[in-house]
């Protein structure tokens, strides 16, 4: 008699436990498959954004210096950085192998017997990402002129004490033709900067 009890209360257990897993299962299987999704565009545009600031008026006075005594050459070597033009530039390539440059041509008439140079600076200040190199330097013409070469995605900052200081300074060209055709003069120039694709 006992042994019957025992076997109907085996069987209860299992027809209780068989029901809850019938009903319960559905919050189980809802539980699992509780995820969704969705899409996220990501666009970075391509940049190449090139700016010139000045500490002070935003022009180069350039001039010789007068010789001490008779007989000296008129001489030409003096840096000038004290007008401190500055390039700040924000570059986002195309792709990992696309380069960009500055470069540099002169709008107007430089002096015959004379040459003009300008060089650039590695860059300083709060700046980020592949700065550009500087060619050192270059002499200036009607033609463009690299000045600053391997610029990828970076920025240089902005304003004065950022990005690349500029120096100019002129140069007799050593011949005694072009020294012969220095005459008074007073030219103005413009130097124009190109940020351009370097391959």
């Amino acid at each position: 008699m006992l042994s019957r009890v025992f076997l109907g209360m085996n069987f209860c257990s299992g027809i209780f436990f068989l029901v809850c897993l019938v009903v319960f299962s559905p919050i189980f299987g809802v539980g699992q498959n509780n995820q969704t999704d969705h899409k996220v565009n990501i666009e970075i545009p391509e940049v190449a954004l090139l700016g010139l600031v000045s500490e002070e008026s935003g022009g180069i006075n350039l001039s010789s210096m007068t010789p001490g005594e008779a007989g000296d050459q008129i001489k030409f070597s003096e840096l000038h950085r004290n007008n401190g033009i500055w390039i700040n530039y924000s570059s986002i390539i195309r792709s990992q192998n696309h380069r960009r440059k500055v470069v540099a041509a002169v709008q107007g008439e430089i002096p015959a017997g004379l040459r003009l140079i300008v060089e650039a600076t590695e860059a300083v200040g709060e700046c980020g990402g592949m700065l550009g190199i500087s060619a050192g330097k270059v002499y200036l013409s009607n033609q463009p002129a690299e000045v600053i070469s391997d610029i990828g995605s970076c920025y240089t900052g902005k304003g004065t004490n950022s990005g690349h200081l500029l120096s100019y300074r002129l140069e007799a060209v050593k011949n005694e033709n072009d020294f012969a055709s220095l005459a008074k003069n007073h030219n103005a120039l413009h130097v124009v900067y190109t940020l351009t694709d370097q391959n």
